[in-house]
């Protein structure tokens, strides 16, 4: 069977695709969704179990409540082998690679401190490339432009381009200024990268130069006076070389990805796998799943509290399939519409994620190892080939038949069924004798009573059902092993009102052709499902029993906790009280030592201050600290003849200038006072200014707006200061906000001469150049 084949019956019988996409919306990035959607069993035990032992690290990982971050993680591989054929990346591109980079190096980090091991190994292996990430940070921004500065000569050319567009500017004032008259608006626009003025028709031609354009109203043209030709020339020429210089820095880093194509790309691997395994392990931990163990040897299946991942968790009812080591046949009866549908799909599912590495929705799962899986489910009618519903199954069961082996597993819905009930019941029989002694294991639905029966003498088949409720005719949904589920078929005909005496007549029907032996089975079975109904019950007390067993413990622990905390606590405040107490009689020791012996009265003020120290250790605990105290309030040490400015408080504790001294002191020692009024001597001021290399541009993203505009009116400031004339003010489109805000912002500052959008090459839209007086 094709790739393709097996992959639309799989997602035909049990839905396979659906519940693939909504685990792949766990992933972080492309490559990973795409891996996970496309995924299908493997056949290749040890593939199976390497899957499964990534995605029980990573649960357990999740569950311990430590976190691993993909963001910034995406497909760079176009990229990559862009620049491995010799061709230039975008800058764009670039810094896309070096955010990939920044992503494997913190998912490395994050992993090479975890208790994984094969997390580890693969976290290991991986190259962070730290030199061309360094080499792509120098030159290209957050933006995904090349920087102003990223080489010398960069940065001289756009100085140059500042210094042209300044002397434009002042140009065009002066010209406006002197031409008002002949002018429609006194603004300058740019026509094709070229400053120009809008000028009435009727003096178009005086000034020379180069008309371009006619306004819409056809009363005005745009021209470019014969007095901007040179500057607008010259601002062309230096942008051409900036344009040249930067596609020779993007030339020269693509040159450096190629260098470093094959570590990356393995990385991009290794991030998928890793992606790949977390996404599969959150979905498990939201909806409480586990890892399934596959089991070569031993052949009894098991899934403990099983859910379909499909139906809303609120209204899925969890049922536990078993089959025991010589079990190998599961028959599922019931009514139309009870759930056994339900069930086959459910047990095929899991069998279908768990070798294709997945986790299923149970509390434990157990699945023996099978090298191939088979499907015939649903209605299987082609019309392509002009076949019947029936004649589709028998195709397709005969194919199955022909290939299966010990280590496969059959899925089945309703076999036999489509043509006479007696023959198709003896072929039910027949099919499921042949795949039980092949060793398969069969997972099959039945309405036959006669196939039931066989099942029911067969100790290789488990029969079972799907609860169907007598009173209110609807389905439970509940799987009850090792009782066959009767029909219903009278109860349900009499609740749609079919006449009573037809269904009286039909019930004489199936009493005369019923044998002594079906009956006498239908009260055995009746008893049965009455046991499994107390079992059930008991089962409930016992887990709520427990339950209460296990809150009450960890309320215990909590407490225990919380009075552990609040021990460490104290011992940690006393000790930090008596290191501080000792810090001080130290600290007034080697003042005493530094004294002259002479100044008697001083050192015995100090000794004072000691044994008030020590008399305060007693005492330290019992004041309350004034929460109001903050930084630059002026207090008085308590029992000691002190007072100073607050520099700064950390938790309890203030730093406080006393004297020219720092000392830190406790803040339930400190009392707030007014300052004293001292007269301050003038001092001359000699003031030094500092060159210091200053920044062109401002990077505004990822700020409030509060925030950003109270950094962008200090870099104006400091760029007005060092007589900067042009500087450029990243903010991002985004909402355009920030960028609203920032423009509104620069329209009130008297030093700003202009503001316009940055060129493509720039930052576009997401940046603002501005030009200042």
């Amino acid at each position: 069977m094709s790739y393709k084949n097996f992959s639309e019956k799989l997602n035909k019988a049990i839905d396979f695709d659906r519940v693939l996409e909504k685990i792949a919306e766990y992933a972080s990035f492309s490559c990973s969704k795409e891996e996970i959607i496309n995924a299908l069993p493997y056949r290749d035990r040890l593939k199976i179990q390497r899957e499964l032992d990534y995605v029980s690290e990573a649960l357990e990982f999740v569950r311990k409540g430590e976190t691993i971050s993909f963001a910034g993680c995406m497909d760079i591989s176009y990229s990559v082998n862009k620049a491995n054929k010799k061709m230039s990346c975008t800058p764009q591109e670039l810094y896309e690679i070096a955010l990939f980079l920044v992503t494997v190096k913190n998912v490395r980090e994050t992993l090479l401190k975890s208790e994984t091991k094969l997390l580890k190994d693969l976290a290991e292996s991986m190259d962070v490339c730290a030199n061309l990430y360094k080499d792509i940070q120098k030159q290209i921004d957050a933006t995904g432009n090349v920087k102003m500065d990223a080489t010398v000569k960069l940065k001289s050319l756009h100085k140059q381009l500042v210094d042209t567009r300044l002397s434009l500017n002042e140009r065009a004032r002066a010209f406006m200024k002197k031409n008002a008259d002949s002018l429609m608006e006194v603004m300058t626009t740019t026509i094709n990268g070229r400053l120009s003025v809008l000028v009435k028709n009727q003096d178009k031609n005086r000034f020379g130069g180069m008309i371009h354009a006619s306004s819409q109203s056809g009363q005005a043209s745009y021209v470019e006076p014969d007095c901007f030709i040179s500057l607008n020339n010259e601002l062309a020429r230096t942008q051409s070389e900036i344009e040249e210089e930067t596609a020779r820095i993007c030339r020269e880093l693509s040159q450096k990805v190629a260098s470093f194509a094959m570590p990356i790309l393995s990385d991009l691997e290794t991030m998928t796998i890793l992606d790949v395994a977390f996404a599969k392990a959150r979905w498990a931990y939201e909806y409480e799943g586990c890892v399934p163990t596959i089991r070569l040897s031993q052949r009894n299946l098991l899934l403990e509290r099983a859910r379909h991942p499909l139906i809303d968790e609120k209204k899925c009812v969890a049922n536990t399939y078993a089959l025991k080591q010589e079990q190998n046949c599961l028959m599922i009866s019931g009514p139309n519409m009870g759930g056994k549908t339900v069930t086959l799909k459910t047990i095929g599912l899991f069998v279908a994620l768990s070798h294709a590495g997945f986790p299923v929705l149970c509390d434990r799962a157990l699945i023996p190892f099978y090298d191939s899986i088979w499907f015939d489910i649903g209605d299987n009618q082609s019309i392509e080939n002009n076949l019947s519903t029936f004649s589709s199954h028998i195709s397709n069961i005969a194919n199955i038949c022909q290939n299966v082996s010990n280590h496969s597993f059959v899925l089945l819905d309703e076999v036999g069924n489509g043509t006479d009930p007696l023959e198709g019941a003896s072929l039910a029989i027949s099919i499921l004798e042949y795949l039980i002694e092949k060793g398969c294991t069969v997972i099959t639905s039945t309405h036959y009573s006669q196939v039931k029966s066989f099942g029911k003498a067969n100790d290789h088949v488990l029969v079972s059902s799907v609860e169907f409720d007598s009173q209110t005719l609807q389905p439970t949904y509940k799987y009850i092993p090792g009782v066959s589920g009767a029909s219903y078929a009278f109860l349900i005909a009499h609740n749609y009102h079919l006449p009573d005496s037809i269904i009286q007549r039909a019930d004489e029907y199936k009493k005369d052709n019923e044998q002594d032996v079906q009956r006498q089975l239908e009260k055995l079975e009746k008893l049965q499902n009455d046991v499994l109904v107390d079992k059930e019950r008991f089962n409930k007390m016992i887990k709520q029993a427990h339950q209460i067993q296990k809150d009450a413990y960890q309320e215990k622990e909590k407490w225990e906790k919380k009075n552990k905390e609040l021990q460490e606590e104290y011992e940690q405040r006393l000790h930090d009280m008596l290191e501080e107490k000792e810090n001080e009689a130290n600290e007034i020791i080697q003042t005493l030592k530094k004294q002259k012996t002479g100044k008697l009265h001083e050192q015995s003020e100090a000794l004072h201050q000691i044994h008030v120290l020590q008399q305060e250790n007693t005492q330290e605990e019992e004041k309350q600290a004034d929460e109001s105290l903050k930084v630059g309030d002026y207090v008085q040490i308590e029992s000691l003849n002190s007072h100073g400015e607050i520099l700064d408080i950390r938790k309890k504790e203030a730093t406080v200038l006393v004297n020219g001294m720092k000392m830190k002191v406790k803040l339930n020692r400190l009392k707030r006072i007014q300052k004293p009024n001292v007269q301050k001597v003038p001092k001359k001021v000699h003031q030094d200014r500092n060159f210091t290399r200053f920044p062109l541009e401002l990077n505004l993203i990822g700020m409030r707006v509060e925030e950003a505009i109270q950094e962008l009116d200090r870099y104006i400031d400091q760029a007005i200061y060092h007589k900067v004339k042009q500087v450029r003010i990243i903010h991002g489109m985004g909402t355009g906000a920030l960028r609203s805000a920032v423009w509104k912002d620069l329209d009130k500052h008297p030093m700003v001469v202009s503001k316009m959008s940055a060129g493509p090459n720039e930052g576009g839209l997401g940046a603002t150049v501005v030009l200042l007086k």
